[in-house]
């Protein structure tokens, strides 16, 4: 794709991608559902395999942000119905579900057209906080619109929480969730969040 094409189309891309923000900051979930595409909508897939199946150990060995949406899911009062949502759905949940980090998608915007992947996705540069950090964001051209593969910045979400608990609660991921629990008042079963669906003929 030549210079002027990639010129006319970089406007589009940043605005749409502010809408997508916003759509998110305002629990628009079908808009910015709308807007996906790629590894983050077949991660929200893999999520709902997760949240009804991993067990303690199986969810120790995964991302803490993914940990804690499915702990937080399970434990919390009544039954959050994640397993029949659309992987959209899923992933924005899970995208979205420790509220502190929220900072890493509201304050990033789009930088300079970075070349294509292997599938001809456009990469982009990611600025936040008027800082590159060095990934790239992937785009495509949907029907309706661009659209954008959210993986990596589910990826620096959870490399920041893991610093945050390692840096706060020493590693310790347990300490860390009765304190949230308790920070917020949550009425919550913590035997529940960490057990399996499975067990409880929840499939």
């Amino acid at each position: 794709m030549d210079r002027e094409k990639i010129a006319l189309a970089m406007p589009a891309i940043r605005q749409e991608f502010e809408t997508l923000k916003q759509a998110l900051g305002e629990g628009r979930m079908p808009s910015a559902t709308s807007a996906l595409f790629g590894g983050c909508l077949s991660w929200g897939d893999e999520l709902r395999s997760i949240y009804a199946r991993d067990d303690r150990q199986a969810l120790s060995e995964r991302d803490p942000l993914t940990r804690f949406f499915v702990t937080r899911f399970r434990g919390q009062e009544g039954d959050a119905d994640i397993v029949s949502a659309s992987g959209g759905t899923c992933f924005l949940l899970a995208f979205s579900a420790f509220p502190y980090l929220d900072a890493l998608m509201t304050e990033m915007s789009v930088g300079d057209h970075m070349g294509f992947d292997e599938d001809g996705n456009w990469l982009v540069s990611k600025i936040i906080a008027g800082t590159m950090d060095g990934s790239r964001l992937k785009v495509d051209k949907g029907h309706q619109g661009w659209r954008f593969d959210l993986m990596s910045v589910y990826q620096t979400k959870a490399q920041a929480m893991d610093t945050f608990i390692n840096e706060r609660f020493c590693g310790d991921f347990d300490a860390f969730l009765w304190r949230y629990v308790a920070d917020h008042d949550l009425a919550f079963d913590m035997d529940r969040a960490w057990r399996p669906l499975v067990e409880k003929g929840g499939i």
